[in-house]
């Protein structure tokens, strides 16, 4: 597989437009993929990511290709009839497993994402090891590890993207109130076989919109 692109999994906030503008500057080029996760009526988180990647072109002389996925019926089957406290995760292990489909389609086995270690629940080191299962063929980078949130914000103003990434937009509305920091992949597992995942990618990538920027 081509090792010059990768899977980009970008949202409207700090950490994963770093990730990919780092990973442009070593001369590989993202394939987008934004999970649009609110019930956004205007739109404004769909309008903040293609912003952001209009925005990040000044680093590539070549045109963006991003994949936009309204993820609202897959978090609200995860939400309503799973483990609440486990929607992060379940939601992540499947961005994961689509973000693999579409890597085979695009002729890359590599993922980025803006992990922060401890940043978000999500994030925790168990919570972390909960997707290594989730890239059999695949390689997940994670740019940022190391990094705290004042050095994120600090390398997002030399890249003069503060004031669109600090925009208000819709946020997700399916985060627990108390989610899952120390996951189990058994737990995981035991929940994820009474889902029929295929479906709930099926239903995902119907209606996915393609644009080139």
């Amino acid at each position: 597989m081509a090792q010059k692109k990768f899977i980009s999994l970008i949202s409207g906030g700090f950490d994963s437009p770093l990730a990919t503008a780092l990973m442009i500057k070593r001369d590989f080029i993202p394939i987008f993929i934004s999970f649009l996760t609110s019930d956004d009526k205007i739109h404004s988180m769909k309008n903040k990511v293609i912003t952001i990647i209009k925005e990040l072109k000044f680093l590539a002389n070549y045109p963006f290709k991003v994949y936009i996925i309204d993820f609202d019926g897959t978090l609200n089957v995860l939400k309503n009839n799973y483990e609440r406290k486990l929607t992060c995760i379940l939601c992540k292990r499947f961005m994961l497993r689509i973000a693999r489909i579409i890597g085979v389609k695009e002729n890359t086995n590599i993922i980025v994402t803006g992990d922060i270690l401890g940043e978000q629940a999500s994030q925790t080191l168990d919570n972390l090891y909960s997707y290594n299962d989730m890239a059999k063929d695949f390689v997940i980078l994670r740019p940022l590890i190391a990094y705290d949130k004042n050095e994120v914000i600090e390398l997002i103003r030399e890249l003069e993207l503060y004031d669109i990434v600090s925009k208000p937009s819709a946020a997700c509305l399916f985060n627990p109130q108390y989610p899952e920091t120390h996951a189990k992949l058994k737990e995981i597992k035991k929940s994820e076989n009474q889902i029929n995942i295929n479906n709930l990618i099926e239903n995902a990538l119907r209606n996915v919109e393609i644009l080139n920027l």
